[in-house]
């Protein structure tokens, strides 16, 4: 049709009606603004790294908004999940999901962690925080993930949906309705380094968690909540979108601890 750009595309943008070229993503649109983290498109969380596509709504997500804080949490157990790899290769990966205050990830390992290891873990996270990792998006069949995945056997538990695993606690962040999607973490060279099963989203990059995060403890914890299962290693976290921030929330939780020794 003459007259017709059928390189355009229309869409609305915080609000406003705006023209733009077909194949725009969300980071174009907002890769300039430090404290959008995932966008929100037609009221679903997206990465930013998503195509923008015709009639989409679209508005952005901070990361001091309650989703965008989730996000940053949920990216945060991907990177203390590949530090633990790295530090113990042999570790398999139960599931990491975002919680109030903070997060955790759930591991097999034979021994378990230390005040010590913590610490290591913290040094290995930070590594990876600096690199400045991409997470990428990749839908793949079940049958592909579970050949990926074939050396994680809880990560086949979720995809077969074993027993025990729908309504779980924390297994939406892997899997369930619609796509199966794996998470791969690139290096500055576009490599991947590390992977995981997982719905997403994700900020853009790890350099996005600063330093406003912090390992606090860990604990047994079994697999799925049930006693019949395997019992694994838990490693709880916090993030926050500055380091003031974590300041304050660990300022807070040393108060209410105050608090309760004054009460007994």
């Amino acid at each position: 049709m003459q007259g017709v750009d059928v390189a355009s595309i229309s869409v609305t943008v915080d609000g406003d009606e705006r023209i733009l070229e077909a194949g725009t993503t969300g980071a174009d649109l907002f890769g300039d603004r430090r404290d959008v983290v995932v966008m929100r498109v037609a009221g679903e969380l997206c990465d930013l790294a998503r195509e923008i596509r015709a009639d989409d709504v679209v508005e952005p997500v901070l990361v001091s908004e309650p989703d965008g804080l989730n996000v940053l949490r949920h990216s945060a157990t991907h990177v203390m999940a590949q530090a633990v790899q790295g530090l113990r290769p042999g570790a398999k990966l139960g599931i990491g999901p975002f919680i109030t205050d903070g997060f955790y990830y759930d591991f097999d390992v034979e021994e378990p962690f230390t005040p010590e290891d913590l610490k290591a873990l913290e040094k290995a996270m930070q590594r990876i925080v600096k690199e400045g990792q991409t997470f990428r998006r990749r839908t793949v069949t079940q049958e592909e993930a579970l050949a990926e995945l074939a050396d994680q056997p809880y990560k086949c538990q979720l995809l077969n949906r074993a027993a025990g695993v729908d309504g779980a606690e924390g297994v939406s962040v892997e899997v369930g309705a619609g796509e199966t999607t794996i998470y791969d973490n690139l290096n500055r060279q576009g490599e991947t380094v590390w992977k995981d099963l997982c719905r997403g989203p994700h900020v853009p990059s790890t350099k996005v968690l600063a330093n406003g995060w912090s390992l606090m403890r860990s604990a047994a914890a079994y697999w799925l909540g049930s006693e019949k299962n395997p019992q694994l290693q838990r490693i709880y976290g916090t993030a926050w979108p500055t380091k003031d921030e974590l300041v304050a929330y660990k300022d807070r939780l040393a108060e209410a601890e105050r608090r309760d020794h004054r009460r007994l």
